[in-house]
């Protein structure tokens, strides 16, 4: 019987102790938090992302696939890089979860670009918040 007090006591010890060190966590999730809410909509709308579509169509025209200049043109180099570093701000003017369905939909309004044309665009487009070094470091798209 003694021993059978002394377990019951250890069991309620360690309840005890197990429930102080347990917490809870609760995460407020809003619609504006899931999937492409209209403050995204609102974001895309307002930052147009002229500096990205500018970059992105001279690097298409001027770069091949492995991003690397085709051409001594230091004008159009230094355009570029200038072209980069504001799209790099226009992304970072905008919420994080906002940032690559607006390149895509930039990618995919700008002069009605369809098949492999967009898809290239597309991929130009995926790896820009990473030249950027800002979050999401990829766009899946």
């Amino acid at each position: 019987m003694g021993k059978i007090s002394l377990v019951a006591v250890l069991l309620l010890c360690l309840l005890a102790f197990a429930n102080a060190n347990t917490f809870s966590v609760t995460v407020a999730v809003t619609e504006d938090d899931i999937d492409n809410p209209q403050s995204c909509q609102e974001q895309i709308q307002s930052q147009k992302l002229n500096h990205c579509r500018m970059y992105i169509s001279r690097s298409h025209q001027h770069f091949n696939d492995e991003l690397s200049m085709v051409t001594d043109d230091d004008h159009e180099i230094n355009q570029a890089k200038e072209h980069l570093q504001q799209c790099c701000q226009e992304l970072r003017n905008m919420d994080t979860q906002c940032r690559c369905p607006a390149l895509k939909k930039m990618v995919m309004q700008d002069c009605g670009r369809q098949g492999e044309e967009a898809q290239r665009m597309l991929g130009k487009a995926r790896y820009i918040p990473r030249m950027c070094n800002i979050q999401p470091t990829q766009c899946s798209f």
